[in-house]
């Protein structure tokens, strides 16, 4: 018996064809439906914006923005370089607490200054339900420690400042001076956003005793 071959004809249905065409265009009416409304929602936002606001979307008008600062890649032992050895160690030891300063005034504008700026704002007493104060006191808890150890750390560091200052003035003149200074100027600048300590010598060199 012999087997007929099907025509192209009947490899596809016409019917199926059609309806899948048809629908393809109702999707595509759809989605240029949807673009139109989204550009007028756009248009309408911009619109109700200020002229100023909306020039910051342009691209050409205003690209992205880079913040460049530079950055000291040395070390602080090779900041401070100079011909006497004594005259190193003493600002290294300055250099390093100023070093400590900054590090903690950073840590306590980001770090503790909007906990205590705003602790219990945003609620009023007859909004709270009963309970409240106790659950937000008990979450402020650890936050209280950190900063009794923050302040702990200050009060060391101060500590160790005035005895350092105090260890290079020595008031009584028959006591033996760690380094004579008369005559030295100490500028102290910052380089590059760290912090880095330059000596000029307006009289004559720091002469170690």
């Amino acid at each position: 018996m012999a087997v007929e071959t099907l025509s192209p004809d009947w490899e596809f249905d016409r019917v199926d064809d059609g309806s899948q065409k048809i629908h393809a265009e109702v999707q595509l009416k759809n989605y240029g439906k949807f673009l139109e409304e989204y550009t007028s929602q756009l248009r309408r936002i911009e619109d109700a914006l200020d002229d100023s606001i909306g020039d910051v979307w342009d691209f050409n008008l205003d690209p992205i923005a880079l913040k460049l600062l530079p950055y000291e890649q040395s070390s602080l032992l090779e900041l401070i370089k100079t011909e006497n050895k004594v005259l190193n160690k003493v600002i290294t030891v300055y250099a390093a607490l100023c070093c400590e300063i900054k590090k903690l005034k950073y840590e306590a504008e980001t770090k503790f200054y909007n906990g205590l700026l705003f602790y219990g704002e945003g609620a009023t007493d007859s909004s709270m339900v009963e309970g409240d104060c106790q659950i937000q006191m008990g979450r402020f808890i650890s936050f209280l420690q950190e900063l009794s150890c923050f302040v702990t750390r200050c009060y060391e560091v101060v500590m160790n400042v005035v005895h350092q200052l105090a260890a290079l003035y020595i008031s009584n003149k028959i006591a033996p001076k760690i380094i004579e200074t008369t005559g030295v100027h100490f500028q102290v600048t910052e380089i590059c956003s760290s912090q880095s300590f330059k000596v000029w010598n307006s009289g004559r060199k720091a002469k170690a005793i």
